[in-house]
């Protein structure tokens, strides 16, 4: 929980999905590269300095406890000022997202049911719009990796297997499968992140708590 209140607190967060890629130059000029074609998510997160150690030790204790490590389980919308950060911009109400069902996966797609959304869908366009965070729950709810769609996904309330476009191949689980449950959407998503950069603190006049640097996090894929 410490880090998420770091998280909560900071004056920035940093993406990077990149592919990770590698290259060679051969001696007859000939440049190769090759990819992974994980895209896994990374952050860097900025720190105000105004935490105050009088209060906040419990927070230093925590986070630095857990250290490089500990997996911990994050979210980027736990206060007002983030939701904007992974919020939902289809045209589904948080309960017709609740009525999607997961089919299966192949690649980077994955297939859901939208003949189970009921109440008024009248003038409906998108179920997901390109960028929009999704996360499958799988069959125990348990799945631990998001997506994010590269295709605005139409609205079709006959269409019983609608392809969502992601932006890198779905990764499996041991333990879970993919062929059912529903999806989490947009805020609800979460990442399972390891630290790989914790900076020192400095106790500075007035009560307060000084990062010597941002903290940088990586998403840990099992």
């Amino acid at each position: 929980m410490s880090l998420q209140t770091i998280i909560d607190n900071a004056t920035y967060v940093e993406f990077d999905i990149r592919e990770q890629s590698g290259s060679t130059l051969s001696r007859s000029g000939h440049y190769k590269t090759a990819d992974r074609n994980v895209n896994v998510y990374s952050f860097k997160v900025g720190m105000h300095d105004g935490l105050k150690y009088s209060t906040s030790r419990s927070i230093i204790q925590d986070v630095y406890s857990t250290g490089s490590t500990t997996e911990a389980n994050i979210s980027l919308n736990n206060n007002s000022g983030m939701n904007y950060l992974t919020e939902y911009q289809g045209d589904l109400t948080t309960g017709q997202q609740a009525e999607l069902t997961l089919n299966s996966t192949f690649g980077s797609e994955i297939y859901v049911d939208q003949t189970g959304i009921t109440g008024n869908t009248s003038g409906y366009a998108f179920i997901f719009k390109k960028g929009d965070f999704i996360q499958p729950k799988g069959n125990t709810d348990t799945y631990r990796y998001p997506y994010q769609v590269t295709s605005d996904v139409a609205f079709n309330i006959a269409d019983s297997n609608t392809t969502i476009p992601v932006h890198r191949p779905i990764l499996s689980q041991s333990g879970v499968a993919l062929t059912s449950g529903g999806i989490k959407v947009g805020n609800d998503v979460r990442w399972q992140v390891k630290i790989t950069n914790l900076p020192k603190y400095t106790i500075a006049p007035h009560d307060r708590i000084v990062f010597t640097d941002d903290f940088e996090l990586i998403e840990v894929i099992t």
